[in-house]
């Protein structure tokens, strides 16, 4: 496996992969910085989409194929130097997609740092970071293992590792503020750690997941906005959610309204039938008083016949 084929794959952008998620957290029609894209399989839902893209990348497989994407200015730059936010001539972008970047750096604090000053007015920056909190890392440590590997979680060209506690300290010392969070939890025995899980006793497995919510998140997404902006931010974060609760109670007094109409035929409907259930008893009752009336007459009559059937026989006799 090369360097770039572990970030070539497809995902459903309307589905719930971890690729789509992220990128549903862009603004729509922003334009959007891209940093270390890779292959471009996000580049091309952007594209798709119709957003703006600029990439940042110095792989030479991955600017081989980012060549295809004659539509996306591409900066051949190191993100640990200082020529890529240079390149860029000052623009601003809508969006800044860092996913699974930072973790490859190792000066990411300086890259944070320059990413400030690229933001539009309301702009955001997307950040997806694994996670070394992970229950499954911890297993392997209780067996003393930490091992790398060419792909995943512990991938040996990481050089950073992050919790989300430290993701969001570094992004407040450069001038972040974390405006909201996304976890992407993985299943330990789906994960490359499941062996090391599978090899603990009972007892520690118990021990190292209980009380702790955030033991299978494998991932951590930030949304990130510039300290200055972080209050107009939450605002009109704040009027959006507004916005939604106001449609979502529109919609259930619509349908509260059709189902009081409803209700209400039901109502008139029922009050009907119970006239007609009073009615019915009614003319019930009164038949069985008619019918208790001529079985009472039946049996005097009975007994009247009777009487005279036994003046009869005393007349024969």
């Amino acid at each position: 496996m090369s360097s770039i084929e572990r970030y070539d794959y497809a995902f459903d952008p309307d589905g719930e992969d971890w690729a789509a998620r992220l990128l549903r957290r862009v603004p729509q029609g922003a334009s959007v910085l891209e940093l270390g894209p890779g292959p471009g399989a996000m580049t091309r839902v952007l594209l798709q989409r119709g957003h703006r893209v600029t990439a940042v990348e110095n792989d030479p497989v991955a600017l081989q194929e980012l060549q295809h994407l004659e539509a996306v200015p591409v900066v051949r730059a190191d993100l640990d130097g200082a020529a890529w936010s240079e390149a860029l001539g000052g623009q601003r972008f809508g969006a800044v997609l860092a996913c699974d970047v930072l973790e490859h750096l190792r000066q990411p604090q300086q890259v944070l740092r320059a990413l400030t000053g690229l933001l539009e007015p309301a702009g955001c920056m997307v950040i997806s970071v694994p996670n070394v909190a992970y229950a499954g890392v911890l297993a392997g440590l209780r067996s003393g293992m930490f091992e790398y590997a060419d792909k995943g979680l512990l991938d040996r060209t990481h050089v950073h590792f992050f919790t989300r506690a430290s993701l969001e300290g570094m992004l407040m010392d450069c001038g972040w503020v974390a405006v909201a969070w996304e976890a992407h939890r993985v299943p330990l025995e789906q994960s490359e750690f499941a062996h090391h899980c599978s090899a603990l006793s009972g007892a520690w497995r118990e021990h190292l997941l209980m009380g702790w919510p955030d033991f299978d998140v494998y991932q951590w997404m930030a949304v990130a906005v510039p300290a200055p902006e972080a209050r107009p931010w939450a605002g009109a974060a704040l009027r959006g959610e507004v916005h939604a609760l106001r449609e979502e109670l529109r919609m259930l007094q619509e349908r509260h309204g059709r189902e009081h109409d409803s209700l209400l035929e039901h109502q008139k409907a029922f009050a009907e039938a119970k006239v007609l259930i009073d009615g019915l008893q009614r003319d019930l009752a009164q038949a069985r008083q008619e019918q208790q009336a001529l079985r009472q007459q039946l049996e005097q009559a009975q007994a009247r016949h009777g009487s005279w059937r036994e003046r009869l026989r005393g007349m024969w006799s």
